[in-house]
């Protein structure tokens, strides 16, 4: 069944970097996906006063604000139809209007659509990422600002055998079917772990034709997101999957430590998955 991706474009205050739209368009290639670009123009409710009119103009700054988001939003967008045109890739544009205050919550509902959700971790706010990991019920992908080349042929997977890291490893499946390795990494030092449903996976990925193992680290005192990352890097991973731990109080997500680790500091690509 044909994958479809989503990548979602920022224009205002910050603007999406280049990188992510090669690195999209370079992962569609490399699962013959769709990927559909969503460049988000913001609108700007005209809040000003009598008083605020002599000190500043209001309405002026929110139009300008606003021209500059869609005039980032024409870019981008054209941007990645070229990019997708000279990689053979079915690239299409969704743009989505939604005033600042409720883009997260808009790339959430938009994200529900397609397979796999596609962001950067630089010039990206936390409350957006968090809206999409945890309110999307889609896994994302979240990349650092760096140029990836899209093939993903080893695959690590942070397994403590929770219902997270399985929901993971599933939501995983298109990559682990293309990749030539994967390995299940699990940090033995971190909490209370049994390796009897680590290694049962590996069993079946190798049944099922994928190169499979199970490698066991130990954090110290590391932090674990830290942590899962080198071990990832150090076997030269393409990709670390992992579940993302976390749940609201009063609209603000309270994350497990190796999922705040890993949105604290990115290194390599990381499928995240609630």
């Amino acid at each position: 069944m044909k994958q479809h991706l989503f990548l979602p474009l920022l224009t205002y205050p910050d603007m999406t970097s280049e990188f992510i739209i090669a690195n999209a368009v370079a992962l569609a290639r490399h699962m013959q996906a769709t990927l559909t670009v969503c460049p988000v123009v913001i609108t700007i409710p005209d809040v000003s006063n009598a008083l605020s009119s002599l000190i500043i103009d209001a309405a002026k700054m929110a139009r300008d604000a606003e021209a500059l988001s869609r005039s980032r939003a024409s870019a981008l967008a054209q941007r990645a139809l070229e990019q997708g045109k000279d990689a053979c890739v079915e690239v299409c544009v969704r743009e989505i209007k939604a005033g600042e205050p409720f883009v997260a919550e808009a790339l959430a509902e938009a994200s529900r659509a397609y397979d796999f959700v596609l962001l950067e971790s630089a010039g990206i706010s936390r409350p957006i990422v968090e809206a999409v990991l945890f309110l999307s019920g889609r896994p994302l992908i979240l990349y650092p600002a760096a140029p990836f080349g899209g093939r993903l042929d080893h695959v690590a997977i942070a397994w403590d055998g929770s219902r997270a890291a399985a929901r993971a490893a599933h939501d995983a499946s298109p990559f682990l079917e293309r990749a030539a390795r994967v390995c299940l990494l699990s940090v033995t030092d971190e909490k209370p772990f049994k390796s009897d449903t680590g290694d049962q996976l590996a069993e079946n990925l190798l049944r099922s034709g994928v190169a499979a193992e199970t490698v066991r680290a130990q954090a110290g005192s590391g932090p674990i997101g830290e942590v899962l990352q080198a071990r990832a890097f150090e076997r030269r991973a393409d990709l670390l999957v992992m579940g993302g731990f976390g749940h609201s109080r009063l609209r603000e997500f309270v994350l497990g430590g190796a999922t705040e680790g890993v949105l604290a500091n990115i290194t390599l690509p990381v499928l995240l998955s609630h």
